[in-house]
């Protein structure tokens, strides 16, 4: 029979049972270590640079279900042509008027000796609800990338 004061022994070398909790915290650094620079940022394409956009309506007004959002970056530096499109963004029920959103685009279709804008409208049913009357100016020759779009209702 083992006093009160003798430890059981199981077979296991003392060295070792002393020995565990400094193992375990040295796996336990290692693996955080492992994980620490899995945190890294892979390689690749560089993300798209976007204009910011805040459309809201000169009035206040509700969206009905089924609203679409229409939000495009044009080429207008030809007056005599149709702006050419660089990029669009459709939206179904796009959600109340203040409405934040980026439109991305690619920096090398940019010619920096262009205009460019940005053009918005909100459709129901396919037609237009509240329109941007003319591009507003962004990117380049010092306008800006962040816009606030005050849509109006359509010409009739």
């Amino acid at each position: 029979m083992k006093s009160a004061g003798s430890s059981l022994n199981l077979g296991v070398p003392f060295s070792l049972v002393n020995a565990a909790p400094f193992q375990f915290l040295a796996l336990l650094l290692g693996a955080l270590l492992v994980l620490a620079g899995c945190n890294t940022v892979a390689p690749g394409p560089a993300p798209l640079p976007s204009v910011v956009c805040t459309l809201r309506c000169a009035e206040p007004t509700e969206l009905l279900p089924g609203t679409v959002m229409e939000i495009r970056l044009v080429d207008f530096t030809q007056t005599d042509a149709r702006p050419q499109v660089l990029a669009e963004r459709t939206e179904s029920n796009p959600g109340q008027p203040r409405c934040y959103r980026r439109l991305l685009y690619n920096p090398a279709a940019i010619d920096p000796q262009h205009d460019y804008g940005v053009e918005a409208r909100l459709l129901f049913k396919g037609r237009p609800l509240w329109v941007l009357p003319n591009p507003l100016p962004v990117i380049t020759k010092g306008r800006p990338i962040s816009v606030e779009l005050l849509l109006q209702p359509p010409p009739s």
